[in-house]
């Protein structure tokens, strides 16, 4: 038994200690919790038996070389920083936080409600398809006179028509107009689609978001909150931006929530054993696991379809197109083009439906060399 005690009460309380152990295990732990009671702040002791009687009085026998003592003016951790205690002297693991040897935890700040977990539940059913990928389209307002509320509630309509599985988007004021068109449609074919929020993430932004309406929010993972946003995200749906598969699996063991947006540095690797080890990892989450990737839009030879293809092929759940709708007249050719051409099992050199023919140097219809081109990239 490791221990660090007062000098002035170590041959006492060491020789109380060894007579409780000795005669009943089960005791000794009853009298350990008295004694974290009553002992000062200034007392503090750390312990960790490899077996049921041992009682190991020298400090470096069993601390990791590389981990310094405690200070004496370490206080007594609370007993629920120790991991397991078992009354009988079973086989036992108890270690302080403050020198267990380079344990990291990658769990997030703080611990979605029972509330927030049922709402994101709703939203999976939406992102998480039988078959292929989801698409979701980001509606980005290029000017603040691009936004405005009657073009947004129809819009709001045609990409619910057009399959869209969720709008995403980052401006605050067109979400609460979202919000509103697809809570109308509730009873409808097809019914509603979610509205998330992945824009600033103060605290601000972040109820204001879920003031307005948002189905869910996008909160990196790495970040710290303050509790006026904890406390607000318990009436939607958090959506983790994460940087590694270890952060996907930590949060889903300990229950956190499943469902993920995949950070750029996960998928822009241009080294194929890297986005196998990705594939490899997404493959062996849970399969209600939901893993979203992000797609720039209008690229070069319509890449993004090939893109949005391979992500599928990967076994990403969900895809969003960035930009995909930015309040010009190509917002919604736009983007049945891309969840036409991403859904499809055929090649993604097609006609889009609704643009009929492929003339010279038209934009919005298909070229001769099967590339559909947009005004919008145009005005760049």
């Amino acid at each position: 038994m490791l221990t660090y005690l007062n000098e002035k009460y170590n041959f006492v309380l060491i020789s109380i200690f060894k007579m409780i152990m000795l005669a009943r295990p089960s005791r000794f732990t009853l009298f350990l919790i008295g004694f974290h009671i009553v002992s000062s702040a200034n007392s503090s002791f750390a312990f960790a038996p490899s077996k049921s009687r041992d009682v190991i009085l020298d400090p470096i026998a069993v601390l990791p070389r590389k981990s310094p003592l405690p200070s004496r003016s370490t206080s007594l951790p609370s007993l629920t920083s120790f991991s397991r205690i078992n009354c009988y002297g079973a086989k036992t693991s108890l270690f302080m936080s403050t020198i267990e040897d380079g344990a990291t935890n990658l769990l997030p700040k703080f611990r979605p409600s029972k509330s927030s977990l049922e709402k994101l539940n709703i939203i999976k059913q939406t992102l998480n398809r039988p078959r292929g990928a989801s698409i979701g389209v980001e509606y980005e307002p290029t000017t603040p006179a691009a936004k405005s509320r009657g073009d947004i509630s129809i819009l709001s309509m045609q990409l619910r028509k057009a399959k869209a599985a969720a709008i995403w988007t980052k401006d605050l004021d067109s979400l609460s107009w979202f919000v509103k068109e697809q809570s109308s449609s509730f009873g409808d074919f097809p019914g509603p689609v979610p509205v998330i929020y992945w824009g600033a993430s103060d605290a601000g932004s972040l109820a204001s978001a879920v003031d307005g309406g948002a189905s869910a929010v996008v909160i990196d993972y790495e970040q710290t909150l303050d509790e006026s946003v904890q406390s607000k995200s318990e009436n939607t749906g958090v959506i983790w931006k994460v940087f590694s598969i270890e952060q996907m699996r930590q949060s889903i063991e300990s229950n956190y929530g499943d469902v993920f947006l995949l950070s750029e540095s996960l998928l822009r690797s241009t080294n194929l054993d890297e986005l196998e080890t990705v594939k490899e990892g997404i493959s062996a989450l849970p399969k209600s696991t939901v893993t979203i990737a992000t797609l720039f839009p209008m690229q070069p030879e319509n890449a993004e379809i090939s893109q949005g293809k391979h992500y599928t092929s990967m076994g990403i759940s969900s895809l969003i197109i960035q930009s995909c709708c930015v309040g010009d007249d190509e917002d919604l050719k736009y983007a049945q083009f891309v969840i036409e051409g991403i859904s499809k099992k055929s090649s993604s050199s097609f006609s889009m439906t609704g643009l009929t023919g492929s003339t010279n140097g038209h934009f919005g219809v298909s070229s001769h060399s099967g590339e559909v081109k947009w005004q919008r990239t145009k005005a760049k």
